[in-house]
């Protein structure tokens, strides 16, 4: 492809590579279309501090500082939800995300000026006074990603103590996931936003296969 002139526009050649490698990461621009169920709960995840991550502008494999919410993927993938493979077209174009209206793979000097920043977090979008926010808090302190990270890593290096405290962790996290969709019907889809990916998916890069 011969490269862009000053005066030719960015022209998205619909490849859908971008919506494949991952939903996007949200930010504050886009509590509306959170607020207005354009994207429900149902289709968000959130990812803990401590998690590791691949980042799509940086590159390689890094562990989050502090939790984001992005656009969950299609099935137990990577593929953004709202990405029609048939189509090859975002199911909600004309509502897209911030990150979705500042990306573009052949320029991606806007992206990466607000990829990092006003990212929105769990806080931003439920109401912390309820009993569910004290439950969300109860899971973090008492299934940090980080421990389980942690844990994954010196179990892949053959410390067994390691793996049996993690398979442990990751058994009574599975417990409380179980319980909470038991007692308030809630729907599974949600589970992951309000308490991110269970410590069993956390831990698949390090090759840890744990009973979800």
């Amino acid at each position: 492809m011969n490269p862009k002139t000053p005066t030719q526009s960015p022209l998205c050649h619909r490849c859908g590579k971008c919506c494949i490698k991952g939903g996007p990461a949200l930010h504050f621009k886009d509590l509306p279309l959170i607020e207005s169920a354009i994207i429900p709960r149902r289709r968000l995840v959130t990812l803990r501090q401590g998690e590791p991550v691949h980042e799509n502008i940086s590159g390689g494999l890094s562990e989050l500082g502090r939790e984001i919410v992005k656009v969950a993927g299609q099935g137990q993938g990577f593929t953004c939800g709202f990405y029609d493979y048939t189509g090859a077209a975002c199911r909600i174009h004309s509502n897209r995300p911030a990150e979705c209206q500042a990306l573009f793979c052949e320029d991606t000097a806007a992206i990466e000026r607000m990829y990092s920043t006003d990212r929105l977090t769990r806080a931003d979008i439920m109401d912390t006074g309820g009993a569910l926010w004290e439950l969300i808090i109860f899971h973090d302190q008492a299934f940090p990603a980080s421990m389980a990270v942690s844990l994954a890593r010196k179990a892949s290096e053959g410390q067994r103590k390691a793996r049996e405290n993690l398979l442990e962790l990751a058994e009574a996290e599975g417990n409380f996931r179980r319980a909470f969709l038991e007692k308030t019907g809630t729907t599974p889809e949600e589970l992951d936003f309000y308490f991110g990916r269970s410590l069993a998916r956390i831990c698949s890069p390090f090759g840890m296969r744990i009973p979800g």
